[in-house]
C-alpha cells in the first residue's frame, strides 16, 4: 500500500486551482487528508478566499463527515492540523460534535473609521 505524505507545496499548488475552478462557480473550500487510523487523521487545508490556513473547524468537520460516510473512520476521529488538533463525534443522525482547544492568535483594534462603517 503506498504510503503518501501530505504536503504544503501540494495544497499551496492544487488547492487554489480547486478552489478557482469552473465546477465551483462560487469557489469552495479544500481540503487534503490523510487517514492515519480508524480514529486520527491528519488534513491540510485551503480556505476559500483567505488560501493556506493552519487550522479551520468547518474543515475538520466536514472531512470526518465525508470519512465517516465512506466508512473510513469510526464515529469519533481526531483531525490533526498544523494549528491544532479537534475531536469531531457523528452520531447516528449525523449529528456532529466539535471539541478542541481555543486559543488567541491575533489581536487588533479597530480604526475609528471601520467602527464609524460598520455603524451604518
Amino acid at each position: 500500500m503506498l504510503k503518501r505524505e501530505l504536503k504544503i507545496d501540494e495544497i499551496k499548488k492544487y488547492g487554489k486551482i480547486i478552489e478557482n475552478h469552473s465546477q465551483f462557480p462560487n469557489k469552495t473550500n479544500v481540503q487534503f487528508a490523510k487517514v492515519i487510523s480508524r480514529n486520527e487523521v491528519e488534513i491540510l487545508i485551503w480556505e476559500r478566499g483567505a488560501g493556506f490556513t493552519l487550522a479551520s473547524g468547518t474543515s475538520s468537520c466536514a472531512v470526518a463527515s465525508v470519512l465517516r460516510k465512506k466508512n473510513l473512520v469510526d464515529n469519533k476521529v481526531k483531525i490533526k492540523m498544523l494549528g491544532g488538533e479537534l475531536l469531531i463525534e457523528i452520531d447516528d443522525n449525523w449529528n456532529i460534535k466539535m471539541t478542541g482547544e481555543v486559543r488567541q492568535i491575533a489581536y487588533g483594534t479597530l480604526s475609528d473609521e471601520l467602527i464609524e462603517d460598520l455603524n451604518k
